[in-house]
């Protein structure tokens, strides 16, 4: 295994255009765990601490750039700036628990961040459909024989998005893998069909595909692996809107740790032992970057309902309390037409509307209201689209 070391990671530092904004100070707790390998508690909460400041990302809704150094167990330098124009002057390690060959610590990191920012989020959340991972190499499953690795996958990035996103939320179907062509994927303008969102009532469709997972040659002496060997994850993480169907947002993640367990060992990739190895540890770092990711491309894009039952002017459309409408809010309500293209594929257009409407009635995925007007109630149609005033 790897002995203990300094860790220090350095992105790009944004100070001086933090300085020239007014700004307001907030501080961030969050907790990460690591496995204690070979008694080296040291190394264990120095990999604890890298995972609770990744973490912290998701909270502040922005990343960090660090200039962070831990030795022998210490935190020596408190200097952190985040992207994002926000800075960060000091953390703490409030605490930490050794239990179970495991070390959690929680720290607390002082944020300070410009008021005016460019951008402020709508305060609601869109629904994300979460398929089962696609796999480029089956065959590659078969170190450690982790044959449920992609619904894992799926389920554990999922579970990453409800707990630390802040403009999303999963709707988890780890089971149900898509019927998609991968080389279809990055043909420019390709776009999936919309019953998918329809049925499940997603606002954008998300697709994980496992590019690599494979383990580097290892060397054996009776039968034993002498070292620990490398091994890869490589994932491309699309996101697709529901409506149109068309790609916003496409990015490729790239990690490699040692593969901890024995050759022949059969290993649960949906266990405690899997993610909590060094291997486990690597994706979850990986997952939260896809959620930061994530949320940096949602911040600003709309939140797009739609009117799924109509009867006279009472009407019910997908967004509810999981998404953040409550009882009171005001919706526009805006036409949808199907135009078919040049190829014959049908494509969504918005027209004018002046029909609004305000939510009497919410449940959690969905909410009730009645047209103001009757003469703009005439023309609403079930798919037309809802937004937030």
């Amino acid at each position: 295994m790897k002995p203990a070391q300094y860790f220090t990671t350095a992105l790009m530092c944004l100070v001086s255009s933090v300085l020239a904004l007014p700004v307001q100070a907030k501080w961030i707790t969050a907790s990460g765990q690591a496995k204690i390998t070979d008694n080296d508690v040291t190394q264990a909460r120095e990999n604890a601490i890298h995972q609770a400041v990744s973490y912290a990302t998701l909270q502040s809704g922005a990343r960090f750039s660090s200039q962070q150094t831990v030795k022998n167990g210490q935190l020596v330098n408190n200097s952190f700036t985040m992207e994002q124009q926000a800075q960060s002057q000091n953390i703490e390690l409030v605490s930490e628990r050794i239990e179970n060959g495991q070390i959690t610590v929680n720290v607390r990191i002082d944020i300070i961040e410009p008021l005016n920012d460019t951008c402020q989020g709508s305060q609601l959340k869109a629904a994300i459909l979460v398929p089962q991972a696609l796999i480029k190499d089956r065959t590659q499953l078969r170190y450690g024989n982790i044959g449920l690795f992609e619904q894992n996958l799926s389920e554990r990035l999922a579970r990453v998005l409800e707990q630390n996103s802040n403009s999303s939320f999963a709707q988890t179907h780890a089971n149900e893998r898509l019927d998609v062509d991968q080389a279809l994927i990055d043909i420019r303008g390709y776009r999936l069909p919309s019953w998918l969102s329809e049925i499940t009532d997603s606002q954008y469709i998300l697709l994980p595909e496992i590019i690599d997972i494979s383990t580097e040659p290892f060397t054996s002496t009776l039968g034993l692996w002498d070292n620990d060997p490398m091994r890869s994850f490589q994932i491309r993480v699309s996101l697709f809107h529901g409506i149109s169907g068309e790609k916003i947002w496409s990015q490729q993640y790239s990690q490699a740790a040692e593969w901890e367990f024995k050759r022949q060992q059969t290993v649960n990739s949906n266990s405690e032992t899997f993610w909590s190895s060094e291997y486990g540890q690597a994706i979850d770092l990986v997952l939260a970057e896809v959620a930061h990711d994530i949320d940096n491309t949602l911040n600003c894009r709309p939140l797009l309902g739609q009117v799924v039952s109509k009867q006279v002017d009472r009407i019910i459309i997908n967004l509810g309390r999981r998404h953040g409408i409550r009882v009171g809010d005001t919706l526009q309500l805006v036409l949808q037409q199907n135009i078919p293209d040049r190829l014959d594929n049908m494509r969504a257009v918005a027209g004018k509307s002046k029909a609004t409407i305000t939510i009497d009635q919410v449940t959690e995925e969905s909410a009730t209201a009645v047209l103001d007007g009757i003469a703009a109630s005439l023309n609403i149609q079930i798919n037309d689209l809802a937004i937030k005033l």
